[in-house]
């Protein structure tokens, strides 16, 4: 049975009331995976255009950082709605990667984020926080 619970590896990498500037996640350690999801997001509240963009190199500290062509995603926000996207890469070329959202300059500092979903593990199950329930009965919670 697949599980998200038991066959990703789930990390907040970066949340911040940001405005004008690039809000750079922590850095994520790819071995062991060959693919992660960069999942950004900036909450509701004004009209806002948001982009994403992935960056790997092969120091822990990224000191050799260096951007992934194409995988630049943009993604807005309005007064009424959130904003999310998604920005999947699969098999980096280096050890480390990262994600790094610009925010634009807003009246008010924005909530912003990025989760990191790494999948296609070589090895499970994975341990995250959370439970797994399958066919649950209907009753209390």
């Amino acid at each position: 049975m697949q599980s998200i619970l038991k066959d990703t590896k789930v990390t907040l990498l970066a949340l911040k009331n940001a405005d004008n500037e690039a809000l750079t996640s922590s850095i994520l350690d790819m071995t062991g995976y060959d693919s992660v999801a960069f999942v950004a997001f900036a909450l509701k509240g004004e009209a806002l255009d948001f982009s994403i963009k992935a960056q790997q190199g092969d120091a822990s500290n990224m000191s050799d950082a260096a951007d992934l062509a194409g995988t630049a995603v943009a993604f807005s926000t309005t007064i009424p709605a959130d904003g999310l996207t998604i920005l999947e890469v699969h098999q980096p070329s280096d050890q480390y990667v990262r994600a790094l959202v610009a925010v634009p300059n807003a009246t008010a500092a924005t909530p912003t984020g990025v989760l990191a979903i790494q999948f296609n593990a070589k090895n499970v199950p994975i341990s995250n926080a959370g439970e797994l329930h399958v066919s649950p009965a209907e009753g209390t919670a």
